[in-house]
């Protein structure tokens, strides 16, 4: 069951929150909004404490149970359920003070087999340096790996992420903030299109949508068109007319971890 309006995962998972800018895409960050509005937290920036947060780990293991005893995801029945991590931090962040949370992250994933945790940062020249040290030549079976890219000035993230293994790697072209035709996609199995939402919202043009849709046709790779540009989330889901929302399939990791 679905417990989040994000509409490519069924949960999220944030170990801690808060994070420090480093792109456009970052600008206007929902989860700065959210965490600053709604809790009443100044978590940004370079100097600003993360908030480890708690209660989210024991929700991770209900999430686990659940889906063991088959409930069904947003994969259908017999899939693991999508687990984003994080929505409200990044999990690569290069902060020392959370070296310590980032391995009882792991930790708790590989205690949950049943989940597939969507693992995506604006950092992906962090990854090797934080990946487990038994992530081996594959990857974790339940871990995917994500880079978000706005548009072509952070493209070299994606040179960084087709290096690392792993059973899914993917590209949130959120916000869309430019086109992204010219973007190699070798190596990569899934991309996430979403038009900016908020208050001050950036208008993504549609042909960037359309570009993307046809260039992932062309290689096989699955395209999600999650939103349109729009002050509230989920609105315009539909790209002309059509609902276009594709999940990868998960490459077979041959080593028990």
């Amino acid at each position: 069951m679905q417990e989040t309006i994000i509409a490519w995962t069924d949960h999220t998972f944030n170990p801690w929150m808060g994070c420090t800018k480093v792109s456009a895409g970052c600008a206007h960050c929902y989860a700065e909004t959210l965490t600053k509005n709604r809790m009443g937290l100044s978590l940004w920036g370079p100097n600003a404490t993360r908030q480890i947060t708690k209660s989210p780990w024991d929700n991770v293991k209900s999430w686990e149970n659940k889906a063991k005893k088959g409930d069904q995801g947003i994969l259908g029945v017999g899939n693991p359920h999508l687990v984003f991590t994080g929505s409200l931090m990044d999990w690569a962040e290069g902060r020392l003070e959370l070296d310590d949370v980032r391995s009882k992250m792991w930790d708790l994933i590989r205690e949950c087999p049943n989940l597939s945790f969507q693992l995506l940062t604006k950092r992906p020249e962090n990854i090797f340096k934080y990946l487990p040290k038994d992530w081996g030549d594959e990857g974790y079976p339940n871990v995917w790996l994500g880079t978000s890219v706005e548009d072509m000035r952070v493209a070299n993230r994606v040179d960084i992420l087709r290096e690392i293994p792993a059973v899914v790697r993917f590209i949130s072209y959120e916000p869309a903030l430019g086109s992204l035709n010219d973007l190699d996609l070798s190596g990569i199995d899934w991309v996430i299109f979403g038009g900016e939402s908020g208050s001050g919202y950036r208008e993504a043009d549609l042909d960037w949508a359309r570009e993307m849709d046809v260039k992932c046709q062309a290689l096989d790779i699955a395209f999600f068109f999650k939103q349109s540009s729009a002050y509230r989330t989920e609105q315009g889901i539909e790209l002309d007319g059509q609902l276009i929302r594709k999940f990868p399939v998960p490459r077979t990791v041959s080593k028990k971890k």
